[in-house]
């Protein structure tokens, strides 16, 4: 599809952001683009990062003042075959798929369709409580505070070769032992994709609608992201970016020579925390979308950029995103084998930047690609643009 038909995403976030920039509750309108013809200072941050890094391709966006000033990708999509890869290609994204789907839940929650502090057991009845009898809501489960653990020995070969169909298919792989053992509901933030698919699962029951077609109703249609698809081996073929990894996937220890081809796994048993890929032009327009009411209501937007505090314990995700002071911007990223992605929305400066990497670059375990402080490429690309 052709950046004109994506425009109209951008021209849906643009449409309803504008009547609102009288209010002074909304971020002031930015002036003219200062980067929109700095294309070459781009390039030498990502040259950098590259050369650095070594990963087999990259797609980099930057948008600015409701404007991409720019999108580039370089290297390729497969190695052994010598594919090029295209800036509209869809990479994995991982875990932004939980922006995905905190901003569902939000556009639930905005109709009733969905109550927040109801106990999840409300809408999934067959996920055990905790056994302090502490509650665990969908909001716990939002932030991260529901004490729910991450992934553990179960995610194996077997796991990566086997199709989830349905997203209450997940539940009975962390079932039987959901919990972290020295963390109470409510204890401290303890990250989980597990309570992400949880939600899903929560969504699902709540409306009666398959998660993923969900997902494509409250969000991708009404932005026209028409590269956000769930992911599947083999989806794509010749078309999407095979994934390496500079690490050897059995022991992690550094490879010399040559980036190990990762397997096409299938993320399904993710399907609400990782399984989604998207292009780095729809990420840019669902980054701006984050920024002032439109897709979602005013309610709902300060939600996303207030750290949320919860019976007084500070939690770190907000419905899927970071939000992050000095300057007020949201945050997420993403990694899996052969995968790494960042997308961050600066809010006063009005600078979205999304990345993408079909590999485990070398080095990669500083975080660097997806970092958007000062020595981070995130950052280091919205600083052109004067987001500090």
């Amino acid at each position: 599809m052709s950046f004109a038909r994506r425009a109209h995403g951008l021209m849906y976030v643009l449409l309803l952001a504008a009547p609102l920039a009288v209010s002074a509750a909304q971020p002031t309108p930015a002036p003219p683009v200062a980067c929109a013809d700095s294309g070459a200072a781009f390039r030498r941050i990502v040259s950098e990062f590259q050369g650095r890094q070594q990963n087999a391709a990259i797609s980099v966006g930057v948008g600015a003042g409701g404007r991409r000033v720019f999108r580039e990708a370089s290297g390729f999509a497969n190695l052994e075959q010598r594919i090029a890869v295209q800036p509209d290609m869809a990479f994995s994204i991982a875990s932004i798929t939980k922006a995905f789907t905190g901003v569902a839940l939000l556009k639930l929650a905005e109709t009733g369709r969905i109550d927040l502090d109801r106990e999840v057991q409300h809408y999934v009845p067959a996920f055990p409580r905790h056994p302090s009898g502490r509650p665990v809501t969908l909001r716990l489960l939002a932030h991260h505070l529901a004490a729910l653990r991450h992934w553990g020995a179960e995610r194996d070969s077997a796991l990566y070769a086997r199709r989830f169909a349905d997203i209450n298919d997940i539940l009975p792989l962390f079932r039987d032992d959901p919990w972290l053992p020295d963390v109470a509901p409510l204890g401290k933030p303890a990250y989980s994709s597990y309570g992400y698919n949880l939600l899903g699962m929560a969504m699902q029951s709540a409306t009666g609608t398959p998660f993923p077609q969900l997902l494509r109703d409250l969000v991708l249609k009404p932005l026209y992201l028409s590269s956000v698809q769930f992911d599947a081996p083999g989806l794509g073929g010749a078309l999407r970016p095979a994934r390496y990894s500079w690490y050897d996937l059995s022991d992690f220890h550094d490879l010399t020579d040559a980036p190990q081809r990762v397997p096409d796994w299938d993320y399904s048993h993710n399907m609400a925390g990782g399984g989604l890929i998207a292009n780095v032009d729809d990420l840019l327009v669902f980054g701006r979308a984050m920024r002032a009411p439109g897709l979602l209501n005013s309610t709902s937007i300060e939600r996303l950029w207030t750290r949320p505090i919860v019976q007084g314990v500070q939690a770190t995700m907000s419905f899927g995103w970071y939000p992050r002071a000095t300057p007020a911007r949201l945050s997420i990223s993403g990694s899996n084998a052969g995968v790494q992605a960042g997308l961050t929305v600066w809010k006063e400066a009005d600078v979205v930047v999304a990345v993408l990497a079909n590999s485990w670059g070398r080095g990669s375990r500083s975080g660097e690609f997806m970092d958007d402080g000062p020595d981070g490429l995130v950052g280091r690309l919205a600083a052109v643009c004067g987001a500090r």
